[in-house]
């Protein structure tokens, strides 16, 4: 019932948009009406307690839900299929006392609507407030993640200053004694994380047959292949104790690893002659043969560079060659002997080259 008098309202409303109504008094607001044989009527509005009602209840928020009611009750009442005679029905139930009804159901209409409206914004307070504590919790996570960043971005002297903050593995800037900060690839995930990587061969896309100025300042592209720097790598061990993890993969997808509990390089007027024991691991000891050699490159001292086409702490010649060439596999041919990226105790043969490998030290 109450749809058909909001609905009935609502017509009058718009039948009679120009015409202005009579006040009678401050209270009492004459509306002519019309019935549906346009038979003129008189109804007699008492606003007092609705405009009181009004000014109590409606806001901004009210104002809003109002309409989007009226909406969806004009919405309703447009879809029945019986809308016209139900219409015609009523306002002959009603015409003989028309005023009264009116008045009493627009009265208890705001009263429904205020409730509603209470109920809702009381919802709508709730959900607010838990908005407000997911907002406080969005904010607090990012000034979490912008501390942590902040971590992450300063200056370190070592990967192993990363641990414990949530950093994850990537480049930073590092700083060693004598050189000026530079980038570095730090591994945060293997064995603990907090390791520096120094070395990587992955797909061959770097030629790694190059010379000596190449392998002191480092070449190559931090997320792929490179060479991190015989300079830098000599000024970080110089610094205190270093280990060094190496780790192989092969063409099958196999991997194995080499822990050296201890690494260092000399300077360059040493050729960064290499100190290194204290083996562990499961790719076999294929480095303690160039304990105590000298870094040589293809142009110095070159015999077993050029042989090898690499650059590396060579005897005659050596048991391991990860900056060899890249061959893809085995090599059968006198041509490609010792020449691959090799490591002889994982596979006891010289004429494989590895898929992958990669250098990482860390701070003891």
């Amino acid at each position: 019932m109450k749809k058909w008098l909001f609905f009935i309202g609502t017509m009058c409303s718009v039948l009679l948009s120009g015409v202005k109504p009579t006040n009678t008094s401050d209270d009492m607001v004459e509306t002519p009406v019309v019935d549906n044989q346009n038979a003129p009527l008189l109804a007699m509005f008492d606003m007092t307690n609705v405009n009181k009602r009004i000014k109590a209840y409606i806001s901004d928020a009210f104002e809003t839900k109002m309409s989007e009611l009226v909406k969806m009750k004009l919405q309703e009442v447009l879809m029945s299929m019986n809308i016209e005679e139900d219409v015609k029905q009523y306002i002959e139930n009603v015409k003989g006392n028309l005023t009264l009804d009116i008045e009493q159901e627009i009265k208890e209409y705001i009263n429904d609507v205020k409730q509603n409206v209470t109920l809702a914004t009381s919802e709508d307070i709730k959900s607010l407030r838990d908005s407000l504590q997911e907002v406080q919790k969005i904010i607090a996570n990012q000034r979490d993640s912008m501390h942590s960043q902040n971590k992450c971005e300063r200056t370190l002297h070592d990967c192993g200053d990363l641990k414990g903050t949530g950093c994850i593995s990537g480049m930073y800037n590092l700083l060693a004694n004598g050189v000026s900060p530079f980038r570095g690839y730090c591994n945060m995930v293997t064995s603990g994380g907090g390791w520096i990587v120094i070395q990587r061969r992955q797909d061959g896309s770097e030629n790694f047959y190059r010379g000596w100025d190449d392998y002191k300042n480092g070449f190559g592209n931090l997320t792929g292949e490179f060479w991190l720097g015989n300079e830098y790598i000599y000024k970080l061990t110089s610094e205190g104790g270093y280990q060094l993890r190496i780790t192989l993969e092969d063409w099958n997808g196999d991997t194995a690893y080499a822990t050296y509990k201890n690494f260092s390089l000399g300077n360059e007027d040493s050729s960064y002659k290499l100190t290194i024991g204290g083996y562990s691991g499961t790719a076999g000891d294929a480095m303690a043969y160039n304990n105590g050699m000298l870094f040589s490159t293809k142009e110095k001292r070159n015999t077993c560079a050029r042989q090898t086409v690499g650059a590396w702490w060579y005897g005659s010649c050596t048991y391991s060659n990860l900056n060899g060439e890249y061959l893809r596999g085995k090599t059968s041919s006198d041509k490609n002997h010792h020449r691959g990226v090799t490591w002889y105790y994982w596979k006891n043969r010289w004429n494989y080259s590895l898929k992958k490998s990669e250098m990482m030290i860390r701070k003891l």
